[in-house]
């Protein structure tokens, strides 16, 4: 179920940005702005490249305008473009995985939880752990977890000896 409610978020996500566009009047805005630095790039380099101003303002807009096309053709990434989104092989992907999930055949929760493969606990097999009592694993968990409390606290003693020394 919580998957189903991931997948309605992701929908939901892309039809916004599908149905969203760029407002005109930001569309307008970027373009005069662009046009307005590119127009004023050779009075800023003039001082610092002086003959070469014309080539670098050349390239400067080239980048610059280069950008904002870009910025242009991915503001909406979803059709039949050369440059949007391939979700006709997204989806011919999933459901053919979906396809071969469905093919096979579920597991028996039997053999799925009592197999040798199934490490549920760090790295610890079912069996190994059905074996042992409940204040066993607990005990496990407590010396584990004070071992790497112990680890810790040496490495930081260590270093601070080592800052003392210095």
């Amino acid at each position: 179920m919580a998957n189903l409610a991931s997948l309605n978020e992701v929908l939901a996500g892309t039809e916004r940005v599908l149905n969203t566009p760029l407002p005109i009047a930001y569309s307008i805005a970027i373009s005069q702005i662009t046009w307005v630095y590119v127009i004023m790039l050779p009075f800023q380099l003039w001082h610092a490249l002086r003959w070469i101003t014309i080539p670098g303002t050349i390239v400067g807009a080239y980048i610059i305008l280069g950008i904002a096309a870009i910025g242009r053709e991915i503001e909406n990434p979803f059709g039949r473009d050369e440059n949007d989104l391939p979700l006709d092989k997204f989806c011919e992907a999933l459901e053919d995985e979906s396809n071969i999930i469905k093919a096979k055949e579920p597991p028996r929760v039997e053999e799925w939880v009592a197999s040798e493969r199934n490490e549920v606990v760090f790295g610890s097999s079912y069996p190994f752990l059905a074996a042992k009592s409940t204040e066993d694993f607990r005990a496990g968990l407590r010396a584990r977890t004070n071992v790497r409390a112990g680890a810790k606290m040496e490495a930081s003693a260590r270093i601070e000896s080592e800052k003392a020394e210095v």
